[in-house]
């Protein structure tokens, strides 16, 4: 990423929701790294908008103190007094037509340019609306060539149904094309999410075999040890369906199971997404076809946990899940007959993010008898943390007899390419300047995965969860729910390379 400025044009980068968590943790240290890297180009202003009122001189210091903290380089002073020349603040109330006119006269005054402003919302959703209406009439944005040069960006949820994103994206729809809308799944910009295509479509040993003749099963597991974090009052309205499934395990299933695009365009690579997510058959009884689950109260790493219904801001008798589970199938001549199970879940076992390609039994004479027991091969991506490719296969024991065991061929990412690559936001904030799609999700994707979703979540509306212990992989319902097809989880292990990193 170094060196790259003549890739990116002098914008305004304007940071609604300034002194939110999104903003102190992620923003401003991944804006840090970009200028540590020299990819912000001279001119780059930013404006930290937010509700409270602030000189430029006091922001500063909290955002120097923030990326002191938050940063995942060593921070350079001469470095950091470069970005922080580069802030400025401004009160504004995210409801008041009048504050975003007096940004517009802020940015005069300041000689800050308009000719290509990004407009980031690090806000709660329910600003989203108004937000976007005021700029319109602020004249900061409008569907006119005058703002062809501009960017909007938002975070998840978009919206909490199909119909609420809707009936958000026709708002913004009035005031910026789609090519300027950039949704955000920071899933997206992982390294090894990445990969995915590289790894199928750039190698002639996957790709041949990445289909129903081979493969008996996926498996894609999101699986936290943490809790809701003090989320609770937006956690209780959305859970693991909507925080997790909709956005990030949806575009994990989608990316294991296109087709090759035509190009790396961004659009050529979410048409093959939007197929399959129209592909994705609808079962007749959802409810069977998934688990919903809640944690209660318990220990976990020896530290006491309390139930989720004991969680701030959570309904004492809240249905809201904190894990689900569920098996997708995609009708389409690629997969026909290969499930798809996808879990997510808070306060499990284990941290890790995996995507598992079972291999079918190998169907070999030789090694038919009963004396031998040949497991599955499997492929395993992990996405985080210790990021890195994992090949799983049947080799024989050193002796005189033939005796076999499961053994491992290993890619660690961190060790081939060390820690510094860029991370999330910091690939994603670029990729915005560059005005590069290709990360981020189009409307039609968004609107396919809601439709599925919402399928699910009517099933078990207002439906007990099953509940489950912090610390195991879930309610014991999602065991049997996969053992009934007659197979099982695969359990997510640390990678022998795990030891290299912890060196």
């Amino acid at each position: 990423m170094k060196n790259k400025n003549n890739a990116v044009e002098p914008h305004t980068l304007v940071i609604f929701g300034a002194t939110g968590d999104l903003t102190h943790r992620k923003l401003l240290p991944a804006l840090y790294f970009l200028e540590h890297h020299m990819s912000l180009p001279k001119g780059f202003s930013i404006i930290c908008a937010a509700r409270r009122s602030k000189a430029d001189a006091e922001y500063r210091n909290e955002a120097e103190k923030s990326i002191r903290q938050f940063s995942r380089i060593k921070v350079d002073d001469s470095c950091l007094r470069k970005l922080l020349s580069r802030i400025h603040y401004h009160q504004l109330e995210f409801n008041d037509a009048g504050h975003y006119t007096s940004l517009a006269e802020y940015m005069d005054k300041k000689r800050i340019t308009r000719g290509g402003i990004i407009f980031y919302l690090a806000t709660p959703p329910i600003f989203f609306d108004a937000t976007i209406k005021n700029l319109a009439l602020a004249k900061l944005a409008g569907i006119s060539k005058k703002f062809s040069s501009n960017r909007v960006v938002f975070e998840k949820p978009f919206g909490n149904n199909f119909e609420t994103a809707k009936n958000l994206n026709n708002e913004i729809r009035k005031a910026f094309h789609e090519k300027q809308i950039f949704r955000i799944d920071h899933y997206l910009a992982k390294e090894l999410v990445q990969n995915l295509i590289v790894m199928r479509f750039a190698n002639s040993i996957f790709e041949p075999m990445w289909n129903t003749n081979h493969i008996d099963h996926v498996q894609i597991t999101v699986a936290e040890t943490l809790g809701i974090e003090g989320r609770g009052s937006y956690y209780d309205k959305n859970g693991s369906l909507r925080d997790v499934v909709q956005n990030h395990l949806m575009q994990l299933l989608c990316l294991t199971a296109m087709e090759c695009p035509k190009s790396l365009s961004a659009d050529d690579i979410r048409d093959e997404k939007v197929k399959v997510l129209k592909a994705v058959a609808k079962s007749g009884n959802l409810r069977k076809e998934s688990v919903k689950g809640q944690y209660i109260s318990g220990i976990q790493d020896g530290k006491k946990v309390i139930a989720y219904r004991s969680e701030q801001d959570v309904r004492k008798n809240s249905a809201t899940s904190t894990y689900f589970a569920i098996k997708f199938r995609i009708k389409n001549k690629k997969w026909k007959n290969v499930p798809f199970y996808v879990r997510t879940g808070k306060h499990l076992k284990d941290r890790a993010t995996e995507i598992i390609i079972n291999y079918k039994k190998p169907l070999s004479r030789l090694f038919m008898a009963k004396d031998y027991s040949l497991e599955n091969n499997q492929l395993i991506i992990r996405v985080q943390p210790e990021e890195g490719i994992i090949l799983r296969f049947n080799a024989k024991i050193p002796g005189n007899k033939i005796l076999i065991d499961q053994v491992s061929m290993d890619f660690c990412h961190e060790c081939k390419f060390g820690p510094n690559t860029a991370e999330s936001y910091e690939r994603l904030l670029y990729d915005i300047m560059r005005n590069d799609q290709t990360l981020f999700t189009r409307w039609d994707e968004v609107e396919n995965s809601w439709k599925i979703i919402d399928g699910v979540r009517d099933a078990w509306h207002n439906i007990e969860p099953y509940f489950y212990e912090p610390g195991t992989w879930g309610p014991k319902e999602a065991d049997l729910f996969i053992e009934k097809d007659g197979r099982k989880w695969a359990v997510p292990q640390k990678p022998s390379y795990s030891i290299l990193l912890q060196k």
